[in-house]
């Protein structure tokens, strides 16, 4: 989703009111949390789903006002200086995502300076990348089957009522540890509400349990974790934002997948451009049904009493339509993008790289296997590839990443490898070659090989595997170290231990081995 936003005037904005927001300590000490915890506190909230969220926490201990008017197309929406205002006279402001809310960063120093709790919805969330291809993964048996670099994700997390309860439970502990006193309210608030949202989570694993028909056809990509959650495949027809527009090739691509797959309904938003899904569906001949992103309920929705559970029921019921209709063709296999991230590419390609390709300070990401911050990771691979659990995953990287080497230095002809107790052993190494496996995947790899002839040196013989094949700097790598020989490293395969920049924290380290 590709927004370009006025920043100058957003910035100007909050320059000016971050100004009218400074006018002495007494009207710092009314604002954000100087106020006292017994009175009630004023939150605003962006969109929708933030909105409800929120107030079903929130209970009778504040006021939850909902940012974006009714009806409003969350990924155009930019905040006027009106807006803004609202923002910084609240307690507390409540956002999903700067992957959705992207305007949220530049407003970073007016919420400081008007002393705004900011309560992140998808703290401590691993997000799927935004390429609308999550059948990718990361093998290191002679299959290495990343994708490149996404550097943009998928904010759309609470369409699965699953990972609704988790964005609930974040907003209950950031508001508990901002407000303490009110925290048992928060508690008992959150317990009530997340009890309906449990019931919501397995009326959706019923009603998918067993699908005649996994596939179904979305007007845009925002329903990706709700199909990852509950063993569904979305197919949508434009991208993450719905203001994106398919070719004329993605239509009739998705016009033969219809009749293909007997499919007989596709998917629209009321409050979003419906043009392309209306000629799709007349010219493939099915039915039009709604599926909600929730990014805008009407002000009619709202004052019928709408909400995000009875509006995700609606979503259920209508996804049925398509996963109750039996699909009796096979569907085929999505053929891998032969990248050279992939492992595809000629022996001519392949080019010597130095030592220099991998300089820097590297940490490893073991220990972020070992206190858990990878499980998020596991879990989604678990869900996109059914041939191993997430526990096996989990079990299969443990033994990947095992090493005691915590940190690695390197400079443009000198390794520092850092042990778990502290040692420390430095040593210069030459480049000495490079080898290209052949993987009976039919994807390849290439290993470059480093000596030292430093005696006191911790390891003699240095391969590095990045996925790339040529001079480059590494983003992160899998390194393979020993004494005895090359030869006898490259029969090594199981064993990978695998560093990032020691810049990165365990949570960004995670999102980035989602993200590609």
């Amino acid at each position: 989703m590709k927004k370009f936003f006025k920043i100058t005037m957003l910035s100007t904005v909050a320059l000016a009111l971050a100004a009218c927001g400074q006018g002495g300590s007494d009207a710092t000490e009314q604002s954000g949390n100087a106020a006292s915890d017994n009175e009630q506190i004023q939150v605003m909230a962006t969109f929708y789903p933030m909105y409800d969220f929120t107030r079903q926490v929130v209970g009778d201990e504040g006021e939850v006002e909902l940012l974006m008017p009714a009806g409003t197309d969350s990924h155009d929406y930019e905040p006027s200086a009106k807006d803004m205002a609202k923002i910084q006279d609240a307690d507390v402001f409540v956002y999903n995502n700067e992957n959705m809310e992207m305007w949220v960063p530049s407003i970073e120093a007016t919420l400081n300076d008007g002393d705004v709790t900011v309560v992140k919805a998808t703290e401590g969330m691993v997000l799927l990348p935004g390429d609308d291809d999550h059948d990718h993964d990361h093998d290191h048996d002679h299959d290495h089957d990343d994708d490149g670099h996404s550097h943009e994700l998928d904010p759309h997390v609470w369409l699965a009522p699953s990972l609704a309860m988790k964005q609930v439970e974040a907003i209950r502990d950031q508001l508990s540890e901002a407000y303490p006193a009110k925290a048992t309210a928060f508690a008992e608030n959150a317990a009530n509400y997340l009890a309906q949202l449990q019931d919501l989570h397995e009326s959706y694993e019923e009603a998918f349990s067993n699908p005649a028909q996994n596939h179904f056809v979305t007007q845009h990509a925002a329903f990706g974790y709700l199909a990852l959650e509950y063993g569904l495949t979305q197919v949508p027809i434009s991208g993450l934002s719905p203001s994106e527009e398919p070719s004329a090739s993605r239509i009739a691509e998705l016009k033969e997948f219809v009749q293909e797959t007997g499919i007989q309904t596709i998917y629209f938003e009321e409050n979003a451009k419906d043009s392309i899904a209306r000629t799709l569906a007349s010219e493939a001949g099915v039915e039009l049904a709604v599926l909600n992103p929730l990014e805008g309920l009407t002000q009619e929705q709202m004052d019928n009493g709408e909400d995000y559970i009875s509006i995700m029921e609606q979503n259920r019921d209508a996804l049925r339509k398509t996963t109750d209709v039996a699909n009796d063709k096979e569907m085929a296999e999505a053929e891998k993008e032969k990248t050279v991230y992939n492992g595809y590419f000629e022996d001519a390609d392949v080019q010597d790289r130095p030592l220099s390709d991998w300089a820097g300070d590297w940490q490893s990401v073991y220990p972020f296997l070992q206190d858990g911050t990878l499980d998020q990771v596991f879990d989604y691979k678990a869900k996109m590839d059914k041939k191993m659990t997430a526990d096996e995953y989990k079990e299969y990287y443990t033994t990947g990443y095992q090493t005691d080497v915590a940190q690695i230095k390197i400079t443009d002809n000198t390794m520092t490898f850092i042990f778990d107790d502290g040692t420390e052993k430095e040593a210069k190494y030459v480049y000495t070659g490079k080898e290209v496996l052949n993987y009976s995947a039919g994807n390849r790899g290439v290993r470059f090989f480093f000596e030292s002839t430093d005696e006191d040196a911790a390891f003699k013989y240095i391969q590095f595997s990045d996925h790339m094949i040529a001079p480059g700097a590494s983003h992160h790598f899998h390194i393979y170290f020993g004494n005895e020989s090359h030869e006898a490293l490259l029969e090594e395969m199981e064993h990978w231990p695998t560093y990032y920049p020691t810049g990165m924290s365990g949570l960004e380290i995670a999102q980035e081995m989602l993200s590609h």
